[in-house]
């Protein structure tokens, strides 16, 4: 039975009140704030995305999740700038690796060259 004026709760399927903000029953937000696509949001979510790594993959599913397309273009480009950040960091990590065991080597080889081995 359904009354009018009356709305399931996402979550836990009871009835509440359409001008209930939270449900009585579990909590959960009914009415949540829609995420900013702000240029000036975007911008922020970029830059983060390329300076702090993992919690781009975190604020695109965020957005990925929301119902509006242009929420979910923003989520796209964001997972994606990060999967980019990712890789370029990994490659010149490993460049910067390689590069210090080089040196190292031939440090430990011109030693051993001074010593007479």
């Amino acid at each position: 039975m359904y009354n009018e004026g009356m709305n399931l709760c996402p979550s836990c399927h009871l009835q509440v009140r359409s001008t209930d903000y939270f449900c009585y029953n579990c909590g959960a937000n009914l009415k949540p704030k829609p995420f900013s696509i702000s240029i000036w949001r975007q911008l922020l979510l970029y830059i983060g995305s390329i300076v702090l790594v993992p919690f781009g993959i975190i604020w695109g599913i965020r957005y990925l999740r929301q119902p509006d397309t242009a929420a979910k273009i923003v989520g796209t480009i964001t997972i994606i700038i990060t999967i980019i950040s990712t890789t370029l960091v990994t490659i010149y990590t490993i460049n910067l690796l390689n590069d210090v065991q080089k040196q190292v080597n031939e440090g430990i080889e011109k030693q051993l060259q001074n010593v007479g081995y």
